[in-house]
């Protein structure tokens, strides 16, 4: 007489796993036993997944903890080591001017100007780049005081009309959700600035108990969001996928939508209900 084949071949046959075809209860009780079997091995396998997934999570937030305390170093190194050189040296360059007025000696004043000039715009600039670093009013004051700040500076900077809207109201969150809405919002201000030829952009936060949307959106050239989705596939938009990345370490996740002519809307949305994203108390 036939008789059926293992249904497990890679497992080698025990007594009585072989079911008799003239025997369904026989054959039901193997197959029942053999998709036990597929059950467990799917389910250690997705268990190993999950604290695959929890280690590199918790490994990417400890990089992104280091590379913000590294920005953090950087820019108290700037504005407290060649900041205050900068300044010192501004100083003695003023007195040695008043000394040549004093004298009238008009030639060392023009120079002195000059001198007085680079060395006031390279101390605006190292400023300036400290706080583009790690600005201290994220610290200090919270991100409504932050991104008010950054939208104040580009805007000044470069010629874009930026606004800001906020419903937080000043209310502070856990200092890492106020460093990634940070950065996000840097980073796609500072998109907007480079590739839209825009004229205005927004920027707004919305805020419920268990619910945070941050929206950058302006008015410039736009793009085809297909060919962005291309680019992210081949690692060739690295700021746009750093972006995600950094979002989805919290839960969140980054929307872009975009057309030609028509703009370009950058959307982050993050749940509030996690350790991670809870303000301190």
């Amino acid at each position: 007489m036939l008789r059926h084949p293992p249904l497990h071949p890679d497992l080698p046959p025990k007594a009585g796993d072989e079911p008799r075809l003239d025997d369904p209860e026989s054959f039901r009780q193997a197959v029942l036993r053999q998709v036990q079997e597929l059950t467990a091995d799917n389910q250690r396998l997705l268990q190993s997944v999950v604290r695959s997934e929890k280690r590199f999570r918790t490994l990417a937030k400890s990089v992104w903890h280091v590379q913000e305390e590294e920005r953090r170093r950087l820019a108290r190194e700037l504005h407290d080591g060649i900041g205050q050189t900068l300044t010192a040296l501004a100083n003695q360059l003023q007195r040695i001017y008043d000394d040549a007025l004093d004298a009238g000696n008009l030639g060392l004043k023009h120079r002195l100007d000059d001198a007085l000039d680079i060395t006031r715009g390279a101390l605006h600039d190292t400023r300036e780049l400290s706080r583009l670093l790690r600005p201290t009013l994220l610290d200090d004051l919270g991100l409504d005081a932050a991104l008010a700040w950054l939208a104040r500076t580009l805007s000044e900077r470069t010629g874009l009309a930026i606004t800001f809207n906020s419903e937080l109201d000043e209310q502070r969150l856990h200092p890492d959700v106020e460093t990634l809405l940070f950065r996000i919002t840097q980073e796609a201000l500072t998109n907007v600035i480079r590739h839209s030829a825009a004229k205005t952009a927004r920027v707004q936060i919305r805020h419920t108990p268990m619910l945070l949307i941050l929206r950058v959106e302006d008015d410039g050239r736009g793009f085809d969001a297909a060919k962005l989705t291309h680019a992210e596939r081949n690692a060739s938009s690295s700021g746009l996928r750093g972006m995600r990345d950094r979002a989805e370490l919290f839960g969140g996740r980054v929307e872009i939508r975009s057309a030609p002519a028509q703009g370009t809307v950058v959307q982050l949305t993050l749940t509030l209900d996690g350790p991670d994203t809870d303000a301190p108390t």
